[in-house]
């Protein structure tokens, strides 16, 4: 399982002897860098918030170098001094690690000690492993409904792939992995009813490509071994051939009047990469193919829902026979 490792720097104790107030902070973690300037005196903490930088990594330990610079910044010379160290974060505890660091600083004169006085700095560090790839959870019929990122509000399907950037002023901010909205920065309030956590679910495993046939003459639509009711429309006959089958695009106001008999009514497969022929319940068909079955379509949905083909855009393909 990918996921995120943040860093951030909560932190800042002054010890020991003064050596003077302008104190700087750089922290440097492989190609992130942090710089904190702070008017801090000797006997004081200062708590913060500051991130130092965001890694992904699917490995069980995560170990980097880190390197930590303190300078007090004086009128004629600057007092300066840093450590090295590697941190190692354990990626499967999901609670905040704390990593320690001291440093001393002695005044300098003319790049030479200069008196007995030193410093201590203490540097708080929080590492926090977090699920990087999410999934949209089966809610409300089968669609939660996001924000793209400044503009209009959509709705996505069970069990797309999202991948999680941060949390701000009650939202998860996320982008998009698969579908029709692929690569959209997007947003979604957080759970209000479960202590404001994320509503998206991270234990989610994906099936491989589901293969379906579909008999014009039979009207029957194959899946493994179970047959299901169907029906087209004459008008605008299948060609026999391989089709694609695309992950739901939107919520289908035509499935609303069958919602008492499958709650994933809304819920269409479109056939093919263009045009406007799906896979859906109902009770007849204006070119789609639609299964007559409406009480079996929230077992076909369970089929479907979690199956991919590898091409961030399809569950599988559809086989149109005589």
């Amino acid at each position: 399982m990918l996921k995120k490792i943040r860093f951030n720097v909560v932190k800042i104790k002054y010890a020991g002897k003064s050596i003077g107030e302008n104190i700087k902070l750089n922290i440097e973690i492989l190609d992130k860098a942090l710089q904190i300037d702070k008017r801090i005196k000797v006997g004081q903490t200062i708590e913060l918030a500051e991130e130092i930088g965001s890694f992904p990594t699917d490995q069980k330990s995560f170990s980097v170098n880190t390197k930590i610079t303190i300078t007090e910044h004086d009128i004629l010379f600057n007092d300066v001094n840093s450590i090295e160290r590697l941190i190692k974060v354990d990626t499967e505890n999901t609670k905040d690690q704390v990593f320690i660091y001291k440093i001393e600083l002695r005044e300098k004169r003319f790049w030479k000690n200069w008196g007995k006085s030193i410093a201590e700095f203490e540097i708080t560090i929080e590492a926090l492993a977090v699920e990087k790839i999410k999934y949209i959870p089966d809610v409300d019929n089968g669609w939660l409904k996001v924000k793209i990122t400044d503009r209009d509000i959509i709705y996505l399907p069970a069990f797309l792939k999202v991948q999680s950037e941060y949390i701000e002023s009650g939202r998860e901010y996320f982008t998009i992995l698969e579908g029709s909205y692929r690569g959209q920065k997007s947003s979604v309030s957080l759970d209000n009813a479960n202590n404001n956590s994320s509503r998206f679910l991270v234990d989610v495993k994906h099936e491989p490509l589901i293969y379906f046939q579909y008999s014009i003459s039979q009207k029957k639509l194959t899946i493994g071994n179970k047959k299901y009711q169907a029906t087209d429309y004459a008008d605008t006959p299948w060609k026999k051939g391989w089709y694609d089958i695309e992950l739901p695009d939107f919520p289908h106001t035509g499935g609303r009047d069958y919602l008492n008999r499958s709650s994933r009514a809304k819920t269409w497969f479109r056939i093919g990469h263009e045009g406007e022929r799906y896979l859906h319940t109902g009770r007849r068909s204006l070119g789609c193919i639609t299964i007559t079955e409406i009480e079996k379509w929230n077992e076909i949905y369970n089929k479907l829902i979690k199956a991919r083909k590898g091409d961030f855009l399809s569950i599988g393909v559809l086989e149109v026979v005589d």
